[in-house]
């Protein structure tokens, strides 16, 4: 599935699709460099994503023909690219090539402390009388990579990385003059030319990007796929919805079914698909909003979904198994989820300073934040009222 999927003569690009995918990233805050710089990305790598993301499409590739058309159209569907990089010549691919290059170094070398030779998985060309090239190789780019010096692998890191990512190659798309849906075609036209050197290492670089993706992003990278296979249920999702769902991808479902079900009733009015006006975070009332989730997760263990209770208990990856059978007063039990969200992704809580990327980034950590308060609740005793 990792091949040049030719241009055909019927564009197969959808206006539905895009105004809704750049509609969500507007709501997210996310700057126009950022935006460019996802696209050119989604646009890379979205052939790889395809054999690596969650949905099932597995019906939509019973044989090869079958392969092919659908692969088509979902790579096409945001934009149309000719899949040749000479057609965006205004653009330095080295800019590209390095910044992916270093990025993959700090994946591997720095945040994860893998100690990997990103050139064993590269391609090297021989010629008689000079030293091996090596496809796909680049010089680091110090301030980037510097930057993360002394960090380790989280979530929270993990996902400024990959913004400080997108920014970098997307001011560079910026400053060239290149809108979203160029970005987005460049950024297939980069993959083509890269695969016809190396398809291996091209897909090792990227791979080792796509893995790191934090849910936000997932959310924002699996629209196109969502919108060929099921495109009702990306309609009726809010972009916290399908971030909190990314967020738990993998998480054994007698976890997250209750919860999501929980997140049904308390986002969403009731028996549709709108999402409740009061959970407006593009309106960056945040400390309320913190409360207020933090407030209706708690209230899980009010429902019929207290009956799993023994299943919440069982779970191996309660974080703080302390609070099994305690009970304890809201503040101090929101003091105690705050410490559970630093510990496990180094995220911290809303306070009066700025420490959000953008409404995304604060997204995602409601999301979070929603999940394991429902998740810890659930194995209380009590929750009492401060004294």
């Amino acid at each position: 599935m990792f091949k040049k999927i030719m241009k055909k003569n019927k564009s197969n690009s959808d206006t539905v699709l895009r105004n809704r995918l750049n509609a969500d990233m507007e709501y997210c805050g996310l700057s126009e460099e950022i935006q460019k710089g996802f696209l050119f990305f989604l646009g890379a790598s979205l052939n790889i994503g395809l054999n690596k993301n969650a949905v099932d499409i597995s019906h939509y590739l019973k044989n090869e023909q079958s392969q092919q058309d659908t692969l088509f159209k979902i790579i096409h569907m945001y934009s149309e690219s000719t899949g040749d990089f000479s057609d965006y010549g205004e653009l330095n691919d080295g800019i590209f090539s390095g910044h992916i290059y270093s990025m993959n170094y700090i994946i591997h070398n720095i945040i994860s402390e893998e100690d990997i030779n990103i050139d064993d998985h590269l391609r090297k060309i021989v010629i008689e009388g000079i030293d091996p090239i090596i496809a796909g190789k680049s010089s680091l780019i110090k301030d980037f990579v510097d930057s993360y010096e002394g960090y380790g692998f989280s979530l929270n890191i993990c996902h400024n990385l990959l913004e400080d990512f997108f920014n970098r190659i997307g001011t560079h798309l910026h400053n060239t003059g290149f809108d979203n849906r160029k970005s987005y075609e460049a950024g297939y036209a980069f993959f083509c030319m890269q695969i016809n050197m190396d398809i291996n290492g091209t897909t090792y670089l990227l791979e080792s990007i796509y893995d790191i993706i934090t849910p936000l992003y997932l959310a924002l990278y699996n629209y196109p796929i969502l919108h060929f296979a099921y495109p009702k249920v990306l309609k009726s999702n809010h972009i916290f919805s399908s971030t909190l769902q990314m967020f738990y991808s993998g998480i054994d479902q007698r976890i997250v079914q209750p919860i999501h079900n929980f997140h049904q009733y308390i986002f969403y009015e009731n028996g549709s698909s709108k999402f409740m006006d009061d959970w407006d975070f593009s309106k960056r009332n945040d400390e309320f909003i913190q409360h207020q989730i933090l407030l209706n997760a708690s209230h899980i263990r009010e429902t019929d979904l207290y009956e799993h209770r023994d299943t919440f208990i069982k779970y191996g990856d309660l974080h703080n198994r302390e609070l099994i059978n305690t009970t304890l007063d809201s503040v101090n039990f929101y003091n105690a989820m705050a410490k559970v969200v630093y510990e496990k992704y180094k995220i911290r809580p809303v306070t009066g300073e700025p420490i959000w990327n953008n409404t995304g980034d604060l997204m995602q950590y409601f999301a979070i934040l929603f999940y394991e308060t429902c998740l810890h609740s659930m194995v209380l005793n009590e929750i009492t009222e401060e004294d």
